[in-house]
């Protein structure tokens, strides 16, 4: 086996030294992104896969055996690091991921200076949804006014939901989303 550049920075992380970690954070960096444009580009955001290959880093230091190597230190991260980005496709792939990307988050609630931008930059498009929306026929009622003026920027919404304004919240979403796209099948 050739000598593995990283086994000293390795051997230094598992004896406590913390400037090891920053030194294989860095040396890593291209393979991080490398596996991020092969096996998550566009499913997950970056700044949450260099956290989530950070945790993997120092899980792949700690159980990196030193004494009965069969590869290196960078082979034994980059499989880490794989099988990461697989249980993260898994996770977004199964029912209950999709249905938690279809809800709004509300700690991501747009604050009052944003706006919100469409992925669609097709005019055609932009024009049935408008048209859509006009023609919607929503639920009556006090509460669901309520949400779906929170939901579409016209109210403020609060930083932390009870757990009841929360149920509320998801509810009144997905209403509303089964509404919209009831209406944009039918155009």
């Amino acid at each position: 086996m050739n000598r593995d550049p990283l086994l000293p920075a390795v051997i230094a992380a598992q004896r406590g030294h913390e400037c090891a970690y920053c030194f294989l954070q860095r040396a890593t960096r291209g393979l991080v992104g490398k596996v991020y444009q092969e096996q998550l580009s566009g499913r997950y955001r970056f700044d949450d896969w260099e956290a989530d290959a950070l945790v993997s880093l120092i899980n792949s230091v700690r159980c990196f055996a030193l004494i009965e190597r069969s590869a290196r230190f960078s082979t034994y991260y980059t499989q880490s690091l794989l099988n990461r980005s697989r249980d993260i496709k898994r996770k977004a792939m199964s029912h209950k991921g999709r249905a938690a990307a279809e809800m709004l988050s509300f700690d991501e609630s747009p604050s009052l200076g944003q706006t919100l931008v469409t992925d669609s930059f097709n005019p055609e498009q932009i024009l049935l949804v408008k048209e859509a929306l006009r023609d919607i026929r929503f639920r009556r009622g006090k509460g669901y006014a309520h949400g779906v003026s929170k939901l579409v920027g016209l109210k403020p919404l609060k930083k932390h939901l009870d757990a009841k304004e929360a149920r509320r919240m998801q509810q009144v979403q997905y209403h509303f989303k089964k509404t919209v796209y009831r209406a944009l099948k039918e155009e």
